[in-house]
């Protein structure tokens, strides 16, 4: 063969290389619009429909670069990875927002290390709240939206390492199009609802794709509540409360596109007030009371299923008080909260309000933390996932307080031992709201550090 031959096969090659690299690096742009050098990217990695991450990395690498502008219309990206070495400190993420919904004036999300009582900020955005946050399974990522205030108000979904770096949107939406986030376990499925029209729909981002699928189709005017994840690839739902109360626990397939409300799988239709379940999916823990018309009393009862059916077995019952949350702790036992408010009656009783522990099968009822008449406390109000309400190695617990100083609003976050040994550690990280302010405060989850 000719010279000139080898030396053509060698350029072809070469070209094939060049490709074959353009296919594994991107070029983004940073938010002060400079270019960064193409860099290998996601090392999330999905084998075997399983987002692969380290767990308890020992090193901390840098995240490749990333994108904070929004995807194209009606486009979606892959998330970008790296690990981030985490340390042995109980840590609670958190947002404050400060503003108006309609006139934000900046979201914080945070982190509050137990062991130091030090706050640390992750990431701040001007002119917008951060709704919706949530630490991932292996505690190194926090998922969000970001909205914009009330003129051409847009969604973003963000996420960010816990360290700050990396943050990223995977997606956007015109208005309030993306509530109600839930992040799979595995990381791979983010599952969210969306309203157009007066018609909802539950979709699903593929993290390891950057592709969206609507999954279920609302009738208008039904609504659903997504509540939390039974396995890699299955959601629990509730329809829309009527007056806080509820009538139907749905399973729903993620993995399968354009299903129909009528066609749902159906585990509970009954009316009742909360549930959650169990660490391995397989079973229902169900609060029977609820709020009508705006009075919580008793009689209440939590009571455990099958998710695939069978009777139900009761944990606790009272006359006189009102299960309002429930949350599984663990294989062996459950949180709930009992929040009676007062009718004007003197025989109402509010003694009993605030955070409780109790065995699956009934015993080891103990109360963790109190409140007062004028406050109300609550669980994450955005996930159900483990680590939502509880650090890692199951020794403490965060709640959100809400009640009035002066008629002024106070939110508070606690955190209490769960072995109740201690009083609660009030921690000083209160927001007020006031007719004109609207500053709020929310618990994204635990992590360590």
């Amino acid at each position: 063969m000719s010279h000139r031959f080898h030396m053509t096969m060698f350029l072809l090659f070469c070209m094939l290389l060049l490709l074959l690299g353009a296919c594994n690096t991107t070029t983004t742009t940073t938010q002060a619009g400079q270019q960064q050098t193409p860099t290998a990217v996601p090392t999330a990695v999905a084998q075997n429909n399983t987002v692969i991450t380290p767990l308890h990395p020992s090193t901390t690498l840098p995240v490749p670069p990333t994108q904070i502008a929004c995807p194209p219309t009606d486009g979606a990206r892959a998330m970008i990875t790296a690990p981030l070495a985490l340390g042995s400190h109980d840590t609670v993420v958190y947002t404050l927002d400060t503003g108006s919904y309609d006139k934000p004036n900046a979201g914080e999300l945070l982190r509050y290390d137990t062991v130091t009582g030090q706050s640390s900020l992750i990431v701040k955005v001007a002119n917008a709240h951060i709704y919706g946050p949530q630490v991932s399974t292996d505690g190194q990522w926090v998922l969000f939206t970001v909205i914009t205030g009330v003129l051409n108000r847009t969604t973003a979904l963000q996420m960010v390492r816990l360290d700050g770096q990396g943050r990223q949107t995977l997606y956007c939406a015109a208005g309030y199009a993306i509530q109600q986030l839930l992040w799979s376990t595995t990381e791979r499925y983010i599952a969210f609802y969306n309203i157009i029209n007066n018609q909802g729909s539950v979709s699903v981002l593929d993290t390891t794709t950057g592709f969206v699928q609507t999954a279920l189709t609302m009738p208008a005017n039904a609504g659903l509540v997504l509540r939390s994840w039974l396995d890699a690839s299955h959601l629990a739902l509730s329809d829309a409360a009527t007056d806080t109360i509820y009538g139907h626990i749905f399973v729903l397939d993620v993995t399968r596109s354009h299903q129909q409300y009528a066609n749902m799988q159906i585990v509970l239709q009954q009316e009742y007030g909360d549930f959650d379940s169990s660490t391995d999916g397989t079973r229902l823990f169900v609060s029977f009371g609820g709020c009508p018309q705006g009075v919580c009393t008793g009689p209440s009862s939590i009571k455990t299923q099958q998710v695939s059916g069978g009777p139900q077995h009761t944990i606790y019952n009272s006359n006189l008080y009102d299960v309002v949350q429930v949350r599984v702790l663990d294989q062996k036992s459950l949180l709930f909260i009992i929040g009676n408010t007062s009718s004007g009656n003197a025989s109402d009783d509010l003694s009993k309000n605030g955070l409780w522990r109790i065995n699956n099968d009934g015993t080891g009822l103990q109360q963790l933390a109190s409140v007062t008449a004028l406050q109300f406390d609550y669980f994450n109000y955005h996930t159900q996932a483990s680590d939502a309400n509880v650090s890692r190695d199951d020794t403490l617990y965060a709640l959100q307080i809400n009640g009035f100083n002066n008629s002024v609003q106070v939110d508070t976050l606690v955190i209490g031992s769960l072995n109740g040994s201690t009083p609660p550690l009030s921690v000083k990280l209160i927001a007020t709201a006031n007719g004109t302010d609207g500053t709020q405060l929310a618990i994204a989850g635990w992590t360590t550090t």
